[in-house]
């Protein structure tokens, strides 16, 4: 497969370690912003350079917005999904149900919106 093959370069963006469970962590808050100690309170393990590299990265791919507010210090800084990270996590929706399908070992979830999930 060629590097600049369209499913080669998504999947290189989107199945990075954290990538996807920081989309669906920024899709949990009910649909509004997110401030960076906000995501890492959600994700036990990544760590702050982790989180920021792969906000970088969505930001730059056009999956996140981040909304600076410079008036006040400390300066704050809040990340939201674009209509692209939306219809990203309908596809995270699908590996759900896939997973929830065909894997054996997968706990049942209570939730089918991940929204909801407060795993």
């Amino acid at each position: 497969m060629h590097d600049d093959c369209t499913v080669y370069r998504t999947i290189d963006l989107v199945a990075k370690k954290w990538s996807m469970v920081i989309l669906l962590e920024i899709y949990r808050s009910g649909g509004g912003p997110k401030r960076f100690s906000e995501i890492k309170n959600g994700l036990c393990d990544i760590t702050p350079k982790v989180l920021s590299q792969r906000l970088k990265e969505m930001e730059e791919a056009g999956l996140l917005t981040k909304e600076v507010d410079a008036s006040k210090v400390p300066i704050k800084a809040e990340y939201d999904l674009t209509p692209s990270g939306m219809a990203l996590i309908e596809v995270i929706k699908q590996f759900k149900c896939w997973a929830l399908k065909w894997k054996i070992d997968n706990r049942v979830c209570e939730h089918l919106d991940c929204r909801e999930c407060r795993i």
